[in-house]
């Protein structure tokens, strides 16, 4: 009874690391979530920020990392966001990637991550404040990052 209770314990653990598409499984809700985009060369990471209407507000490209992290995006407050009060809803996404490899100098092929934040303002000209990510906008984040992870795939040499 013992060994089958471990067993299934074991099976539950590896079932419940595998879920999600990409995303960290069950989360607390949080103002951030991250994506496990897989891996791409280091050349094709750079080109995909401006599809989203995102601007690339900053880049680190070093033979440790690439880092690319767009501007702040006001975006319309989705409903389920204006029924809890958002009125200015703002975003950001950015991607972190890193060689799979360093053995041999500089890595060729890099597994990426993509990070994206939400906060809304409390009131007009007031401060930005982190909030929870709803359904709604974390469809919107999970579609980027499939589009990402689908470019990757497709550029990776």
């Amino acid at each position: 009874m013992y060994r089958v209770s471990i067993l299934a314990l074991g099976i539950a653990l590896f079932l419940g690391a595998c879920s999600g598409p990409g995303s960290e499984g069950d989360r607390a809700p949080s103002s951030t979530l991250r994506f496990n985009l897989g891996t791409s060369a280091r050349n094709h990471i750079v080109t995909t920020a401006a599809r989203y209407g995102y601007r690339l507000d900053r880049r680190v490209d070093t033979a440790e990392d690439v880092r690319l992290e767009t501007s702040w995006k006001e975006v319309n407050a989705l409903e389920e966001e204006q029924l809890a009060g958002f009125s200015q809803v703002r975003v950001r996404v950015s991607v972190n990637a890193r060689p799979r490899s360093r053995a041999g100098g500089t890595g060729s092929t890099f597994a990426a991550r993509m990070v994206a934040e939400c906060e809304r303002q409390l009131a007009v000209g007031g401060n930005w404040v982190e909030v929870p990510i709803m359904s709604g906008r974390e469809a919107y984040f999970e579609e980027i990052a499939e589009y990402l992870e689908n470019e990757f795939k497709g550029g990776v040499m």
